[in-house]
């Protein structure tokens, strides 16, 4: 495991972390991550991957854990900042680092909901999205809906101008987020597009995506309940989207929830949903090339 500074084209550097393969396979994975969650949470999902063979990364959005390099009240950090600049640094790193290889990701969370802010995307050999959602509130499960708006309606813009960002971690919701963010972490949910809404005032790539998409939902989870994703995988309308809603019990497992997916006890269930998924999308597009080339 190594930790090291990436370049961005404005000059700014985020944090990465390589977990590099004892014996490679020839396959990258890149791991983007949920809004206010460190790079250190994915570790051990990551170092399982790397254990299969794959090259892998993962990244602090600026502002957060490692990539924290000034105190948060005087941040200009936006969802725009780790979905138009951080993701696509990375991308385009791992092309330059194994130009022969193909590229996956896996997005939790924000780290799917934003694969439309860039055109990098399509440069991926394939996506597997996990509790990644479009974001407004209706979409949320009857019990849940009204306590979301009123979290992100009254609560967060409230806490957010009182202390010049929003204070996350004393309400559980990961580290503490720059100002900027928190505002459009509001407009996602309050919004009807939700992120694409977002997005669509900046330049969006959500319907021009067309790589393989596998996207999850988890069964129990209350930030990101099944309809929200049936949603966001209606706005990658161009890609080979394949939708999968699990319940704690298909994994063995009292609980799943918004984070659990990424803890190790589920090494030997859940893990193995995205590494089969890349396996197979693998498979398709060498078969693919061949036949292209008789």
């Amino acid at each position: 495991m190594k930790t090291f500074p990436i370049q961005k084209p404005n000059g700014k550097s985020i944090t990465a972390t390589a977990f590099e393969p004892t014996r490679p396979i020839g396959r990258t994975l890149l791991v983007s991550v949920a809004t206010g969650m460190k790079q250190s949470f994915y570790y051990k999902f990551a170092a399982y991957f790397a254990e299969q063979g794959y090259h892998v990364y993962t990244y602090d959005y600026t502002d957060i854990g490692l990539s924290k390099h000034q105190h948060l009240r005087g941040s200009v950090t936006s969802y725009n900042t780790w979905g138009a600049e951080d993701y696509p640094a990375m991308v385009r790193f791992l092309k330059e680092q194994h130009p022969e290889q193909p590229i996956y990701l896996v997005g939790h969370s924000f780290g799917g909901n934003c694969l439309g802010m860039s055109q990098v995307s399509n440069d991926l050999a394939a996506i597997v999205t996990v509790a990644s959602q479009q974001g407004y509130w209706r979409s949320f499960n009857d019990g849940h809906r009204y306590f979301v708006w009123c979290v992100f309606a009254i609560t967060m813009p409230f806490l957010t101008r009182l202390f010049g960002y929003f204070p996350s971690k004393t309400h559980g919701l990961g580290e503490d987020l720059p100002k900027n963010v928190s505002a459009d972490w509001s407009k996602v949910i309050l919004h009807p597009e939700g992120v694409t809404g977002l997005a669509d005032q900046r330049s969006s790539w959500f319907q021009k995506i067309t790589r393989p998409m596998l996207m999850i939902s988890l069964d129990d989870d209350t930030y990101a309940p099944k309809q929200a994703v049936d949603n966001l995988a209606l706005c990658y309308s161009a890609a080979a989207v394949e939708r999968l809603n699990i319940a704690p019990k298909d994994a063995q497992a009292d609980s799943i929830g918004h984070l659990d997916f990424f803890r190790k006890k589920f090494q030997a269930t859940l893990w193995q949903i995205p590494l089969e998924y890349f396996e197979k999308q693998y498979h398709n597009q060498n078969k693919e090339r061949i036949l292209e080339h008789q």
